[in-house]
């Protein structure tokens, strides 16, 4: 039987960097669409217990990795186009003792997990630029729609 000790989600760094960007003119704006791989981990320490040993915990980890698109025009962010694009295979794994003790090994991990799929993450987000400026497509013809028939 295990006892749950402790359950967070946290991601891996405070700022993402990003792996792409992108200008793209629509109509009379000129949007900029940067990309950013984003991982998030999970932790969560589990105590065996056992009726005549001591227990050691365990660090039981998962994480998640998502490049995200954000687009800007005039330097305002627009919400709206902004999200997740991709998520890669959840990575996890387990280290002996506190998720504390173990947190720097799953962050140099995700890391190279990160690393060793930058390519692909920009692979993708390249591959968006159609995506993208169809949904400007969409917004124009709604707003132009909305514009005619008001």
């Amino acid at each position: 039987m295990f006892l749950i000790l402790l359950s967070s989600v946290a991601a891996l760094a405070a700022a993402p960097s990003t792996i792409h960007s992108a200008d793209i003119s629509h109509g009379a704006q000129a949007y900029t669409a940067s990309y950013h791989a984003q991982p998030a981990i999970s932790l969560r320490e589990v105590e065996p217990r056992f009726a005549n040993r001591g227990a050691i915990p365990v660090c039981r980890w998962q994480a998640d990795v998502t490049v995200n698109r954000a687009v800007a025009a005039q330097g305002q962010a627009i919400p709206a186009f902004g999200k997740a694009i991709h998520r890669f295979a959840p990575m996890s794994g387990s280290y002996a003792g506190t998720c504390a003790a173990a947190r720097h090994q799953i962050d140099a991990q995700v890391a190279r997990h990160v690393a060793d799929r930058s390519a692909e993450a920009v692979a993708v987000a390249q591959q968006d630029r159609a995506v993208l400026v169809n949904e400007l497509d969409g917004v124009r013809a709604l707003t132009k729609g909305a514009v005619k028939g008001g």
